[in-house]
């Protein structure tokens, strides 16, 4: 009797844990870089507005400078959670990835070609949504959809910003998508996570 208790136990603790895990990863990862996204690049539009110097293109490198340490603490802490990931939520992960991976290196290029304010920012701004939207789905968490939607229109729509001065507001509107896609929705997510564990 006693072992069948312990077998029910640790199925409901494994359906916990999976339950859980619908995120990619811990519960703070959306502020992580949310904020940050948010933040520098409302200060590359201040900068490249009030001095207009190429480095004003490059004060988003900021970004991995201050998310990534917090990233690194944040796993840390999450893998002292027993993790079971689903195919979905490994695509999450993967396609966040590749999100990391086109601002980075496109971040340069289009920078230095000084193609910046033609596609990227849009691109990012879309990129973005689009991760929250799917993210959300796959969490089945209604605010990181609607947020994701809301994020990838002002992407989309960011692209009719062309010539000076409108392009310089792509960069606002890559803030807006960070704060509407992950931000919101980021917060949402802890609070619906801290009260599910404090239930469960």
């Amino acid at each position: 009797m006693e072992e069948n208790f312990d077998a029910l136990e640790v199925i409901a603790r494994t359906r916990g844990k999976v339950e859980i895990d619908t995120a990619p990863t811990g519960d703070r990862v959306f502020l992580i870089w949310g904020w940050p996204i948010a933040v520098f690049f409302a200060l590359q539009f201040a900068c490249w507005m009030w001095l207009h110097e190429i480095w004003c293109l490059f004060v988003w490198a900021g970004i991995p400078l201050v998310g990534t340490p917090l990233m690194v603490q944040e796993m840390k802490k999450d893998r002292e959670r027993t993790h079971i990931r689903t195919l979905s939520s490994k695509t999450v992960l993967h396609y966040w990835y590749f999100v990391c991976a086109v601002c980075f290196v496109g971040g340069f290029l289009f920078g230095f070609m000084n193609l910046a304010f033609v596609c990227f920012y849009p691109l990012i701004g879309l990129l973005i949504g689009i991760g929250g939207f799917i993210t959300g789905e796959v969490a089945r968490f209604r605010p990181m959809i609607i947020g994701g939607l809301a994020g990838a229109v002002i992407g989309t729509g960011s692209f009719l910003l062309q010539g000076e001065p409108l392009s310089s507001w792509q960069l606002l509107c890559v803030s807006l998508v960070a704060i509407v896609s992950l931000v919101i929705p980021g917060y949402c997510y802890v609070n619906h996570f801290n009260n599910g564990v404090q239930g469960s």
